[in-house]
């Protein structure tokens, strides 16, 4: 039997988080001021397009790559999703299971240390000589994560009918066009709630069972 696909947004779905972990994650750093203007510029352009991760890049200069790491990791299992553990150790066996995210790479690989995902990908910052240089390498925003996505479908030789999306926001919408099911998990938007074939509003992702 060939097996099926489910990618989940992190934020809000595998990280029960209120402004996200790029964000968060310099908050810890003692950034809060710098990201709370970048976060409330965000809110304002978020309908229109992607914006903010050069920006937030740009904050991270100087922090050495093995403190980030750290960081990600201790991050991660302080706000893994209730009922996250469970459901992926649920279904590995019957789909591959990914994360798409703007979120830095450093939180990615953080969330495959604790999670069983096949593959964990977002926003990869620039190092030399171990230190963030305040830039970014690969950057991953809404629609970059449905091409994305999209690779990873043609990788697995799996079609759309295939594929479910498990996201929260607006920023999932053009990755939820990839799959045949799309599962709105604690809506942010009214658009989302609105695009999605099911919708979860309690806060434990072992409700996705109910669903696939």
């Amino acid at each position: 039997m060939t097996k099926k696909f489910i990618a989940f947004d992190v934020d809000g779905v595998l990280l029960d988080n209120r402004l996200g972990g790029f964000k968060e994650i310099l908050v810890f750093l003692g950034k809060k001021k710098e990201v709370l203007k970048i976060e409330r510029e965000w809110q304002k352009r978020k309908l229109v397009s992607p914006w903010g991760l050069e920006q937030l890049a740009k904050l991270y200069k100087g922090i050495t790559k093995e403190k980030l790491k750290e960081l990600a990791l201790d991050y991660c299992k302080k706000n893994l999703m209730k009922g996250a553990k469970f459901l992926l150790e649920k279904l590995k066996k019957k789909y591959y299971l990914g994360a798409l995210s703007s979120n830095p790479q450093f939180i990615m690989n953080a969330l495959k240390e604790i999670l069983p995902l096949n593959f964990s990908e977002g926003t990869k910052l620039e190092f030399k000589e171990g230190k963030a240089t305040g830039k970014i390498k690969r950057k991953v925003d809404r629609y970059i994560k449905a091409k994305i996505l999209k690779e990873k479908i043609k990788k697995y030789k799996l079609k759309k009918k295939d594929v479910i999306v498990i996201g929260d926001s607006l920023t999932d919408l053009p990755m939820s066009k990839e799959a045949k099911v799309f599962i709105a998990f604690l809506p942010k938007e009214k658009e989302v709630e609105n695009s999605a074939n099911f919708v979860i509003k309690k806060k434990n992702l072992k409700e996705v069972l109910k669903y696939i």
